[in-house]
This record gives C-alpha cells, structure tokens and sequence, in this order.
C-alpha cells in the first residue's frame, strides 16, 4: 500500500470514530471525509484520429461545511481513474492503451437540505471548481506536464442523504475547459477537443 493510500486511510478511519457521536442540534460547522467510485468518460470520444472510452477509478476526499438550510460547502477531491486511449494515423490504433490519471479539485457549493429530520436529511447542492488533471505515462503513451491544460474548471452538482453522521453522495461533473492542449505525434497535431465528465459515488461521515 502506497503511504498516500495509508494516509487518507488513517483520516477515513479517525473520522469515522469521531462521527460516531451525535451532532448538537445548534451546530452549523461542520467537517466531513468521503470516498468512493468514480465513472469518466469524454463527451466527444472521437476528434482528429483520437478515440477516448469511459474509465473506472475512486475518490477521496474532504470537506468544511457552515450553515444547515441553505449551506456553503468547500471541498478538496482527489481522483484517480483509467480511460482507454487510441491514436490512430491508419486503419489500426498506432497506440492503444489504458492510461491512468489523476484529478484534484478545490470546490465551492451552495446546498439546501429539501428534507430536514432529526436523524435524516436529504439535499441538493451545486458550485462550480477549479483544480489540475495529469496522466501518467505509459510503455507507448508518453506525455509531459506542459501538455495539459491548467488550471481545469467546471462546474459540480449532486443530491444526497444523511442519516445521523453518515453522508452519501451522488455527483456529476462536468469539465468545461479541455483536458489536453493540441500535441503532435509522427508528424500530425492532434487535438481533444473534448470535456472530462465524471459520475461519482460517495460515502463518508461528518461531525
């Protein structure tokens, strides 16, 4: 296990003892952890002999929460996922391959909890972000910092519930700024012009 996994295990673990207990019924700060799966694809998966598929990978992340009906939530995400990647120049991909990346996101949403129990809520919320994605090179897939547009912007929007501390969370997002600046390959640029959309799950605990 990597020491990034062991750590963001060790804040997941220490929170969920601390959201054990019971919220005060005045409280409204709050801070929060969450994880889960993440789905991604491209909305144009095929531009200038560039072929992208959907992908699977998780989530973590953290979030400080004031207010209760509306709130103000800023939140970190780091994501980690793989999409399949096929440059082609002929009738067969010259690469092909399953290229991992990473994605951190800074976040600011508004929610407002439609039902609001004692022991149940459930919400809506959406803000837009800001954050940085980069790939890992592969065997034959090979890219630079310098490749990648920065900063990433978009927009996140979900609904949720929460039972006592525990908190689930289904979210979309979408990118508005490309991911990739135009990059050439044996002679030819190659543009993707095309956004990063996610869907993801997410459990976590607030106290």
């Amino acid at each position: 296990m990597t020491r990034i996994k062991q750590i963001a295990l060790t804040v997941f673990l220490a929170a969920f003892l601390m959201g054990l207990g019971h919220q005060s019924q005045g409280q409204v700060f709050f801070i929060g952890v969450n994880g889960g799966a993440v789905y991604s694809w491209f909305n144009s998966p095929g531009i200038d002999n560039l072929v992208t598929s959907d992908g699977w990978g998780h989530n973590l992340g953290f979030f400080l929460r004031y207010g209760k009906r509306p709130y103000l939530q800023l939140g970190f995400d780091w994501t980690r996922t793989r999409n399949e990647i096929d440059l082609n120049t002929g009738d067969t991909p010259d690469i092909s391959e399953n290229v991992p990346f990473h994605i951190f996101d800074f976040s600011f949403k508004v929610g407002y909890e439609i039902i609001q129990l004692p022991m149940f809520k459930l919400k809506a919320q959406a803000g837009p972000f800001i954050g940085s994605s980069f790939l890992f090179s592969t065997d034959d897939f090979i890219v630079e910092k310098d490749e990648f547009r920065r900063p990433q912007y978009g927009v996140i929007a979900g609904i949720g519930f929460q039972f006592t501390n525990l908190v689930v969370d289904f979210e979309y997002t979408y990118h508005a700024s490309d991911l990739f600046k135009p990059f050439e390959f044996g002679g030819q640029t190659y543009k993707l012009d095309s956004n990063l959309q996610l869907l993801t799950l997410k459990v976590g605990f607030m106290f």
